[in-house]
């Protein structure tokens, strides 16, 4: 069914919703939050926000799966002279320290073709945390964090097309990490977010330059 919201100054968004055998299906002609009442199955106790930027967002019984469209992206450059905001993304808004965690799977193609999970503060503070297609054609885990600069980091090369990623937050201390079988973690590096505002923390997706990127979001955890 489609359903007219108005946003803001009378801007009207159009928003299709599909609820089929489990499924809701979300794709924003134009982008607006949509908030989805805490998922039980995906073990958040906390609602999820959309903001799809005209991509889709899939939300089933107990996995997510972004398809990330042309021109989507989520980086800040080392000098902050060029950035890019536009990565669709599902999100919620934890209210004390935790641990978070889901297998990423990705329908690799082309260069820069990511999953992540992440932090987000706005648009100058945040954090990724992103399985990659680099621009040698390998795979990887790569990290951004940015405080109004971007940070950039290349971690390890993954052989196959899925992997774990893990977000601890202890305090303002912020911890990512990495698996293979979602047993045995290893350390990444560690930063921090300070904000007044809620830090938003959960999936996103890029596709750069592809004509579209999907991303499968599973095995998903969440502890305070």
């Amino acid at each position: 069914m489609n359903i007219e919201h108005t946003i803001g100054c009378s801007m009207i968004k159009i928003i299709n919703k599909f609820i089929m055998s489990g499924l809701l299906f979300i794709s924003l002609i134009a982008n607006a939050e949509e908030v989805i009442k805490s998922y039980g199955d995906l073990g958040i106790p906390y609602d999820l926000i959309t903001e799809s930027y005209e991509s889709d967002i899939i939300v089933s019984d107990d996995k997510i799966t972004i398809l990330a469209k042309k021109g989507t992206d989520l980086y800040t450059n080392s000098d902050g002279s060029s950035s890019k905001d536009n990565a669709p993304r599902i999100f919620f808004e934890p209210k004390s320290d935790f641990t978070f965690s889901a297998k990423v799977t990705a329908d690799f193609t082309t260069s820069y073709d990511g999953g992540a999970l992440f932090l987000y503060a706005d648009t100058d503070n945040w954090g990724k945390l992103l399985f990659e297609r680099f621009k040698t054609g390998d795979n990887g885990i790569a990290s951004t964090v940015t405080h109004s600069t971007g940070d950039d980091a290349y971690h390890y090369l993954i052989e196959n097309n899925e992997i774990y990623l893990k977000i601890v937050r202890k305090n303002n201390s912020i911890t990512f990490l990495y698996s293979k079988d979602g047993e045995q973690w290893s350390y990444l590096r560690s930063f921090s977010i300070v904000s007044p505002k809620a830090i938003k923390v959960g999936f996103i997706a890029q596709s750069p330059l592809s004509q579209a990127h999907k991303v499968v979001y599973s095995n998903i955890l969440f502890n305070e």
